[in-house]
């Protein structure tokens, strides 16, 4: 987590551009355009002779990423790119080791920190509401926060949101405590995990990513709306969008199109991480979406659907920092702009989401990674790749 969404921050990406159209062949991608109609063989010139479209190369980008990544032991990729110059969907893989059924383009996974994304749009309508301002001290609302974590001194919400108040990582403490189990962990228990670590400092203190900000931001909205942090994704991101497939995790049965993940036990064997007691309603990690879902999300996002334009603005600030509040940001070489969005990393899976500033290009990206041992999930080379790979496509689908 911590380790992949940096990198993924501080890649230095600069692309050609290109426009391109997809042809796509019966190997489950959108398909093509349907062809000219058919001569009659009289019509035919003599020498006529069939030629193979010219694959454009923004999908050359991602279909090269699918199969190496494929390649390297993953079980499942779901892509899903669009653009004025084209779409281009990809579902490669199984959804199940066991049952061996092919992945659907529309089948659901584990998003990871894409989570952190919607919890920002909830705590952002609570200031559009004007019950809370972004520069208040989260121990106003909070004043068990004190208790549990002994801050350095006030610690903003917007530091929260944009992971600058130095606040330590609960997984680190986790992982060297030698628990990082797959128990289900209430948004105190976080931060008490968290609270065994040294701050950075407080609030204006330089990036540094840290899951455990966006559990103080979970009790702050869940004290203000009086609902689960679940319920309140769902009220304020899910519903006014009909996303079907958008959910976060917790103790009903999980979606019966759900994409299973895979890690290494201590032991060597491999082990199923779909739907980990961990992520159960948590703030960082807990959603599960749809490739499409994503895409749709992010776009209404970006177009002031579900915040007002201002608002969304903010979000993109500061500038020039690769992370705002509750987003990532990408150069974007095609428009000297930007792409907005997110990636998320846990155990077993992958996922990304982007958007240019300007809503003309988007992708979408979900894997369920090669089974390693690492416990948590992060720390992974993958996710780099990933975020190379969306960003190349989209700098070519200009």
């Amino acid at each position: 987590m911590k380790a992949a969404v940096h990198a993924f921050g501080s890649s230095r990406l600069a692309y050609a551009l290109a426009a391109a159209v997809l042809v796509l062949s019966l190997s489950g991608c959108t398909g093509a355009p349907a062809p000219p109609d058919q001569q009659s063989p009289a019509a035919q010139p003599p020498t006529a002779t069939a030629t193979a479209p010219t694959e454009p190369a923004f999908a050359a980008v991602l279909k090269k990423y699918s199969e190496g990544i494929r390649a390297g032991g993953a079980t499942a990729v779901i892509i899903q790119l669009k653009s004025r110059v084209g779409e281009w969907t990809s579902a490669e893989g199984v959804r199940n080791l066991e049952t061996r059924e092919p992945v659907q383009l529309t089948d659901q996974t584990h998003v990871g920190d894409i989570t952190m994304t919607m919890v920002a749009v909830s705590v952002l309508k609570l200031v559009e509401e004007e019950r809370i301002e972004l520069d208040d001290a989260i121990q106003e609302y909070l004043p068990d926060f004190e208790t549990i974590i002994k801050p350095p001194g006030p610690i903003t919400i917007r530091s929260l949101l944009s992971h600058r108040s130095g606040m330590p990582h609960y997984w680190d403490a986790l992982r060297e405590a030698g628990n990082a189990g797959d128990r289900r962990m209430s948004h105190e228990e976080r931060l008490a995990a968290a609270a065994a670590a040294r701050w950075t400092g407080g609030s204006g203190s330089l990036y540094k990513y840290s899951n455990t900000n966006y559990s103080a931001l979970a009790l702050l909205v869940e004290k203000l709306r009086g609902q689960d942090i679940g319920d309140v994704i769902r009220t304020d991101n899910v519903e006014p969008l009909g996303l079907q497939d958008t959910l976060m995790t917790g103790d009903e049965p999980g979606p019966g199109r759900m994409v299973h993940g895979y890690a290494q036990s201590e032991s060597g064997e491999v082990v199923d991480t779909a739907l980990s007691p961990f992520h159960h309603g948590s703030p960082d990690t807990g959603m599960i979406s749809t490739v499409p879902d994503l895409n749709t999300y992010f776009a209404a996002l970006q177009k002031g659907m579900l915040l007002t334009k201002q608002t969304v603005e903010e979000m993109h600030h500061p500038k020039y920092e690769q992370f705002g509040l509750g987003l990532v940001r990408q150069y974007d070489s095609c428009s000297n702009n930007d792409y907005f969005g997110h990636v998320g990393v846990v155990r077993g899976y992958a996922a990304l989401a982007l958007i240019s500033a300007d809503g003309s290009r988007q992708v979408a990206m979900a894997v369920a990674r090669a089974p390693k041992p690492d416990r948590i999930g992060f720390d992974d080379p993958q996710s780099i790749e990933m975020a190379k790979a969306a960003v190349d496509a989209l700098n070519l689908a200009c």
